[in-house]
């Protein structure tokens, strides 16, 4: 053996002992708080359910319009329970308002909010659920499960899961998207694949007036011009070149001979559109941005939050997707296309395939 090959092998077996080491500390850790306390090895029926907790505890924009699929299945399983959900921060909820949720907590979990964590966690303790579920694991859901007092616990197969779970399911990865991953928790406990999954984010119809009153004010005389909006805004090597962005929207000026309305939308890290943009639109709201953004013909956008939150309102919009896997993290709207070469677009083809010719 090759001295690299050797040095390779060790530091494998290393980082093995290392993860298997963590392991423990977690577990022992986890158990400290509580563990399986309280836990009952019988399963519920659905209909026995009366109190269900969903734990969600993740910061990025993106996981939140993942998890609308998941929301709405536990609360179409189970029709007779008050169903809540655990999340992060605030600023989160806006993602699952309307949807039919008896109540959404934060745990702001983490050391610069640990008194509002501790208050949290008080508040969530004086409850007894009949179901916790975990659908993704982390550190910090597994820590408020074991604070939580339940009768059932459902998780996917892991040690450390198994520290505060009643059961746990072995996953087999069937499903290749990140937001339907988690779909094999729900199918194991009711042995039988739901027919679909909604991923829409519900907005009422007076968010979708005020958003045509805005889009219409903003666009004055031009209102008879097709229109197409983008942002471009995004991390890393998700960033698309402003080159590229120019090439992109010269297709489709080309192919409406010039008679069309472009539309920037601006953030705090855009502050500046492109000369091509005639206009610009910018909302920290996420609930008016994605109302605005379904008023719009169509929508471009990198992989990155206002691409979901988009195609989760039900927008026409193309995700342009450079780095990342499609399969794994596209649009799963039903006005949602997902373009992995961008020098191959074709204005007329694309238009055709979602249905705005």
């Amino acid at each position: 053996m090759s001295l690299i090959k050797k040095i390779r092998t060790a530091l494998r077996q290393f980082d093995a002992k290392r993860r298997n080491h963590s392991v423990a500390l977690e577990v022992a850790f986890l158990k400290m708080l509580g563990g399986r306390k309280g836990r009952q090895q019988e399963m519920l029926e659905p209909q026995q359910v009366k109190r269900v907790l969903i734990v969600r505890n993740n910061k990025r924009i993106g996981n939140m319009f993942f998890l609308l699929p998941y929301v709405n299945k536990v609360i179409e399983m189970y029709p007779n329970a008050e169903v809540e959900l655990l999340l992060t921060d605030p600023w989160q909820g806006q993602v699952f308002e309307n949807l039919g949720l008896s109540k959404i907590h934060y745990s702001q979990f983490g050391l610069k909010t640990i008194t509002n964590f501790i208050s949290t966690m008080r508040q969530l303790r004086k409850q007894v659920y009949d179901v916790v579920l975990i659908p993704y694991s982390g550190s910090s859901d597994r820590i408020v499960s074991a604070l939580v007092t339940a009768k059932n616990v459902f998780a996917f197969q892991d040690k450390a899961n198994q520290a505060v779970c009643s059961h746990t399911f072995k996953q087999t990865k069937r499903y290749k998207h990140y937001a339907l991953g988690c779909m094999e928790l729900l199918e194991e406990l009711h042995q039988k694949a739901p027919s679909q999954y909604f991923t829409r984010l519900v907005l009422s119809e007076q968010e979708q007036q005020e958003a045509r009153k805005q889009l219409q004010a903003l666009l004055g005389e031009n209102q008879a011009k097709p229109s197409l909006a983008y942002f471009r805004g995004a991390r890393g090597a998700k960033v698309i070149a402003d080159k590229d962005w120019q090439t992109l929207i010269a297709k489709f000026s080309q192919h409406y001979a010039g008679e069309v309305n472009i539309i920037e939308i601006l953030s705090p890290d855009v502050t500046a559109p492109l000369a091509e943009a005639e206009f610009t639109y910018s909302n920290g709201d996420l609930r008016k941005l994605a109302a605005f953004l379904q008023q719009v013909p169509l929508f471009f956008c990198g992989d990155t939050g206002p691409l979901h939150l988009a195609s989760t309102a039900g927008a026409y919009c193309v995700g342009l997707f450079t780095v990342t896997n499609v399969a794994q993290y596209g649009c799963l709207g039903e006005h949602a296309v997902n373009v992995t070469d961008l020098a191959a677009i074709d204005a007329a083809k694309l238009l055709e395939e979602l249905k705005l010719q």
